[in-house]
């Protein structure tokens, strides 16, 4: 299923705006021209709330906590490390928001996270 549903809700709910869902879905295209995946409401939902988080926390100029430097460390170790800072700047190019350097270890984190389900489902090559 794809996201409309909970895009639709975050449109509703006023946590994101209809220029953040055209950068979701251009983020979502993305996935599909360079990785040849598709994300979904089941493979990648946490992934996509989270950005949708990270948009409205964006515009509202709310701040997060940084994630910590065991997690951080923990993050850089993992195999998907270097795939995720790839996949991280190719959608740096296709979104009109920039993502904080806060926000950037949460959006690597999430990606990391991403990547290593999709492949232990056999979704990502």
């Amino acid at each position: 299923m794809d996201f409309t549903e909970r895009l639709e809700m975050f449109l509703e709910g006023e946590m994101i705006t209809e220029d953040d869902v055209r950068n979701i879905n251009n983020m979502l295209d993305m996935f599909k021209a360079k990785y040849g995946v598709t994300l979904t409401e089941e493979n990648a939902a946490t992934f996509v709330s989270h950005v949708c988080a990270a948009f409205y926390r964006y515009s509202a100029g709310e701040e997060i906590d940084p994630l910590p430097q065991e997690l951080v460390d923990q993050v850089a170790s993992l195999e998907t490390y270097e795939l995720s800072l790839e996949v991280y700047d190719n959608i740096m190019k296709v979104i009109e928001k920039p993502f904080s350097d806060v926000e950037r270890g949460y959006v690597l984190l999430h990606i990391n996270n991403l990547i290593s389900l999709l492949k232990s489902e056999g979704e990502w090559n």
